[in-house]
């Protein structure tokens, strides 16, 4: 799974210095339709989020597809030609910035493909 480090989230979001754990419905508001971006094995990518389930990426120049959905209080994610299994992590807002449940971190782009 594509999860991200070091990060700011660049939509406007509550600067509570209190990190909340975010519902299904929560994250799919604050992540569907949006491109994260980040950095995972030491290489920089970036995926969008369409609200159809699809997810299309990048990291250096090669291109990617997977599936998400929301199960319960985590986003599920799936990517072509790894594991036919879903991988699912919770999300926690920590005031600007988005934490996976590993404890890595992600920015969000509103909007950006």
């Amino acid at each position: 799974m594509r999860i991200l480090l070091c990060v700011v989230l660049s939509v406007t979001l509550s600067t509570a210095a209190f990190a909340r754990s975010l519902t299904g419905n929560q994250i799919k508001q604050l992540l569907i339709g949006n491109t994260i971006t980040g950095v995972q094995d030491n290489a920089p990518y970036s995926e969008y989020l369409d609200p159809q389930g699809t997810i299309s990426g990048d990291s250096q120049g090669e291109i990617y597809f997977g599936r998400w959905q929301i199960s319960r209080n985590e986003i599920c994610f799936r990517y072509a030609g790894e594991s036919k299994e879903w991988v699912c992590t919770g999300v926690t807002l920590k005031g600007s910035t988005i934490i996976w449940d590993d404890n890595t971190s992600a920015t969000l782009v509103a909007g950006a493909r």
